[in-house]
């Protein structure tokens, strides 16, 4: 909100430059959508104009039955089945493993939480090939696990800003759970995790978006086309072309719609659970 104080030609300035910038910000979007509706004759012709003109809702429809070497509802259903368990195991894995460092005395606890957050200064293609054998010879190549069974395991940063914000939750809780007789996994299940809504939520929220954006992944671990993520098929639809030769380019904006629509809603939903987080991370770090 702005300041009362200013003057009224001082808040229309602010506001058109707002406006202007998010103008700027939009276009590519409508640029986008308009292209996704645009009509075979426009897109053989490539007259896309930048205000949809056109609304060719049938190009939603090929996109997921055009094609059957390129199945895209397979391509949804896998992405939202990584998706689903990656959220299931880090939401699982990370808060109690903060849970941990953040309320259970044990020796050498400060040592071990340095040495945890040290992973994350560890690029991820250091442990490319290491990781890839391993799963090689478990079996597991060319499935779907891969991507998932890692979540199981935690996520430093996850783990970092949970047990942030278990820290400012009041000692007196866990002291009186203490004196009603229950252990550390009954404080974690009946006092702690009710309280880590927006923790619970920003690592939902942080695992969706790397889950539902990663190609690297399925590149390395699925050959066959029927595994493959929207991600990954994005980009085999990106190196496609129809049988004129060119590429189909509503087709593709079609695919790039469905894989932006549902990250600007969960940010636009959970938003206000990522401010709950930077202030409980801020005011932790402050006591």
């Amino acid at each position: 909100m702005l300041d009362k104080n200013l003057s009224k030609l001082s808040k229309i300035i602010i506001y058109l430059v707002l406006i202007f910038f998010s103008v700027i910000l939009v276009s590519p979007f409508i640029y986008m959508i308009s292209m996704a509706l645009a009509s075979p004759e426009s897109n053989i012709k490539q007259t896309f104009t930048v205000i949809p003109k056109e609304f060719y809702w049938s190009n939603f429809v090929n996109l997921f039955t055009g094609n059957a070497d390129k199945p895209v509802g397979h391509w949804l259903m896998n992405s939202l089945f990584i998706i689903v368990l990656s959220i299931i195991g880090q939401i699982f894995s990370s808060t109690i493993v903060a849970y941990g460092f953040a309320k259970m005395r044990y020796k050498h606890k400060n040592k071990l939480f340095f040495l945890l957050l040290s992973t994350m200064m560890l690029p991820g293609q250091i442990t490319l090939i290491p990781v890839f054998v391993i799963f090689k010879d478990l079996g597991l190549y060319n499935s779907l696990w891969p991507l998932i069974i890692p979540q199981f395991f935690g996520s430093a940063y996850n783990i970092f800003f949970t047990r942030q914000f278990m820290t400012s939750i009041p000692s007196s809780l866990y002291e009186a759970a203490e004196i009603d007789g229950l252990g550390y996994f009954g404080i974690y299940r009946k006092i702690v995790f009710p309280l880590l809504k927006p923790a619970v939520c920003a690592i939902a929220i942080f695992t969706f978006n790397a889950q539902w954006g990663d190609i690297m992944g399925p590149l390395i671990y699925t050959s066959d086309v029927n595994k493959m993520t929207m991600a990954l098929g994005a980009q085999v639809l990106s190196a496609s072309s129809n049988p004129t030769g060119q590429l189909n380019m509503s087709i593709l904006m079609c695919m790039s719609v469905v894989l932006t629509i549902p990250q600007v809603l969960i940010y636009f939903f959970g938003q206000k659970y990522l401010f709950q987080i930077n202030i409980s991370v801020g005011n932790s770090g402050t006591k």
